[in-house]
């Protein structure tokens, strides 16, 4: 049956009811947009192109509609539309061609060597990638247990930063570190700095640690925080940071979103293999011989 809406009027004094056929969708929600409440509509739509690009049905290299197509999809005018298409290119994710329209860009690729600790910015420069480092928070807070026995101290601070390359999020790193040794650290020293050359300036100067990676899936706020989806997989590296004297100088977790590469030097280790009956013979021959020879150099020196 026909629903009716009520809205009050601009003058407070009544109210204006219109009727919509059954089943017909909310004026305020047509096309996916909230008009009466919520985001501004360019953050809307930006939205909502955001998810189609991340739940692939636009995929890297395919063409947005136009600009004029997008505005008949959702009712608004141009200057909305290009506010919209504007958010998404500061987030990396199309690229906008001048007389071409705007295209979904290929996410950037992060490469990092697994057994290497730090040097994350070197690391992507050799690929001509730039990393850039946003700090979330620093604050005081007691660490895990696996922290506390890594950095034997309850004192320390707690660390959160996003690493972006080309504008696109691709780790989300949490890290705690001894307050007694870093008593300066704030917010502001940190943002878009190395944390490593950081401890080298106070005079320590990390060596390297255990590290571990897992696969773990994605919870609301690491989705949120990496641009990817809830349960998505993520890359997790696990570990401690020490100086050569063995003085635990960070414990982090950092959660890498799926376009991250770990490269490996893997290295064959040679195991002693089964000899065989031959070859024990030739050697024993080689060795008989061997000792006749010598014994021929020791006659004739004598």
């Amino acid at each position: 049956m026909p629903r009716l809406r009520a809205k009050m009027c601009s003058s407070g004094k009544g109210v204006n009811v219109s009727v919509e056929p059954a089943g017909a969708e909310p004026r305020e929600r047509a096309n996916g947009l909230n008009r009466e409440e919520g985001p501004p509509l360019h953050a809307q739509i930006r939205d909502i192109l955001h998810r189609q690009i991340l739940e692939r049905p636009l995929l890297p290299g395919s063409p947005l509609p136009t600009e004029e197509e997008l505005q008949k999809q959702f009712g608004v005018s141009r200057s909305v539309v290009r506010q919209a298409l504007s958010g998404l290119s500061d987030l990396g994710l199309i690229r906008r061609q001048r007389g071409r329209g705007s295209v979904v860009a290929a996410s950037p690729v992060l490469r990092r060597h697994i057994q290497r600790a730090g040097g994350l910015d070197e690391q992507a420069a050799a690929h001509g990638q730039r990393l850039r480092t946003h700090v979330i928070s620093v604050e005081h807070a007691a660490p895990p247990e696996p922290a506390v026995e890594a950095l034997n101290t309850t004192n320390t601070w707690k660390i959160e930063r996003i690493r972006y390359l080309e504008e696109v999020p691709v780790a989300f790193m949490r890290t705690w570190v001894p307050r007694d040794l870093f008593p300066h650290f704030s917010k502001e020293l940190l943002e878009d700095a190395s944390l490593l050359g950081l401890m080298r300036e106070h005079g320590y100067h990390p060596a390297g640690g255990p590290r571990q990676v897992q696969a773990v899936a994605a919870d609301p706020d690491l989705a949120q925080r990496l641009n990817s989806n809830i349960r998505e997989p993520l890359l997790l590296l696990q570990g401690v940071t020490r100086d050569a004297l063995g003085h635990g100088l960070e414990w982090f977790n950092v959660w890498h979103s799926p376009n991250t590469v770990f490269d490996v030097d893997a290295q064959v280790t040679s195991q002693p293999g089964r000899v065989s009956q031959d070859h024990i013979r030739r050697l024993r021959n080689l060795t008989q011989q061997l000792e006749s020879e010598l014994a021929d150099l020791e006659r004739g020196a004598r």
